[in-house]
């Protein structure tokens, strides 16, 4: 046991400690209909998951005008912290941000943008990378896997909202 312990830190060491996360999703909505629900933090628990179990109960503080730089989410619990600002918006096409996840300073970046298809749907794509402190190679592939999946759910949610919901019309 204490031999694989051992190759467990020992290969945490030689493996990258990036992560580098993505998801996509095709929605009937428009780049209109989606863009108040990703530019506005306001509007995401209508669209991201939380557990609650996992986590623990979580405080959000959100600040800033909604699609627009310095935009900022930050939330707490007994289990996670961090905050996502703003660092780009344009309309209709997707918010980049900059996020300290686990973490005070910024230790990450992402995007979450918006195609139109030639079908006139829409392709929603979200994408994260970061750093996690060294040793970490294993910690950052499991991330990968985990962020992935947990984006591509709260994306499945995002495009089955129905337009109504949207605010954008």
């Amino acid at each position: 046991m204490a031999m694989l312990i051992l190759a467990i830190l020992v290969s945490g060491i030689f493996l990258p400690s990036q992560w580098d996360a993505k998801a996509t999703a095709t929605s009937s909505l428009s780049p209109q209909e989606l863009w108040p629900l990703i530019s506005d933090f306001h509007r995401w628990n209508e669209w991201i998951g939380w557990d609650d179990e996992i986590y623990g109960v979580r405080s959000i503080k959100i600040e800033g005008e909604a699609a627009t730089t310095g935009h900022n989410y930050s939330w707490s619990s007994q289990g996670s912290n961090g905050s996502l600002t703003i660092t780009r918006a344009e309309k209709n096409v997707g918010i980049w941000y900059s996020g300290a996840i686990e973490s005070d300073t910024p230790n990450a970046e992402g995007s979450i943008t918006i195609e139109v298809l030639s079908d006139g749907s829409s392709k929603i794509i979200w994408s994260d990378k970061g750093d996690l402190p060294p040793l970490t190679g294993l910690l950052a592939i499991w991330l990968n896997s985990s962020l992935g999946a947990k984006f591509a759910e709260d994306l499945h949610r995002l495009s089955q909202l129905e337009p109504s919901d949207s605010g954008g019309r």
